[in-house]
């Protein structure tokens, strides 16, 4: 399968580049980084600015799928409303399946309140969480047209080991026992793979978690 990865250099992007990677799938990473730190030969690797759609519409044609690892700047989250604004936008030019990686925040911890709502989320990562839930709410799922799948973590994703072995759900936060959300950027990766092999969710959101 022909697919196309932004952000492939970031920590959860260098983790889904790499599970694409062990399935043999045909690769197109758009990224800053060269070929030396993907540790791969002849790869397909690309500069790309998110934000003009036109030349994203470019670089991602021809891609039966594009997944965006995108992440905005930390002191500005909101952009990743704009980023997903002009990925929805050129995969529907390019007539491409879309899968973005979200946040955790927007998950439903009870059926009146979300993870972000709760008092004990951290207050570090609420600008972020609430930027992921506006693209969610105000981009994502208000389009019907492009065939879009938006994927949101356990509450802590960490850098850890690939199991293969862990739960999907839809809109309610994945916990175990313990009551503890968690998984592996690892194994999140091998879930949004399964996903672009599988299409279990087309046009919905849903989640990872042990």
């Amino acid at each position: 399968m022909k697919i196309t990865i932004i952000g492939a250099g970031g920590k959860i992007g260098q983790r889904i580049t790499k599970e694409a990677t062990l399935r043999k799938h045909n690769l197109k990473l758009i990224s800053s980084k060269d070929n030396s730190f993907f540790e791969l030969n002849d790869a397909n690797i690309q500069n790309g600015n998110i934000f003009d759609t036109e030349k994203l519409t470019e670089i991602i044609n021809g891609s039966d799928v594009v997944i965006s690892a995108y992440a905005p700047p930390h002191d500005n989250t909101d952009l990743i409303i704009d980023a997903s604004k002009s990925l929805v936008e050129a995969a529907k030019r390019a007539n491409v399946r879309l899968i973005t990686v979200g946040g955790a925040g927007s998950l439903k911890v009870n059926e009146d309140l979300v993870l972000v709502a709760t008092p004990t989320f951290p207050t570090e990562h609420k600008a972020i969480a609430i930027s992921h839930k506006k693209a969610l709410e105000n981009v994502y799922q208000k389009e019907s047209e492009l065939n879009w799948t938006n994927v949101s973590p356990s509450a802590y994703i960490f850098e850890g080991e690939r199991t293969n072995k862990f739960r999907v759900g839809d809109d309610y936060l994945l916990v175990n026992e313990k009551g503890e959300s968690s998984i592996s950027m690892e194994d999140f990766a091998v879930g949004i793979l399964n996903e672009v092999e599988n299409y279990d969710f087309p046009k919905q959101r849903f989640t990872i978690g042990y």
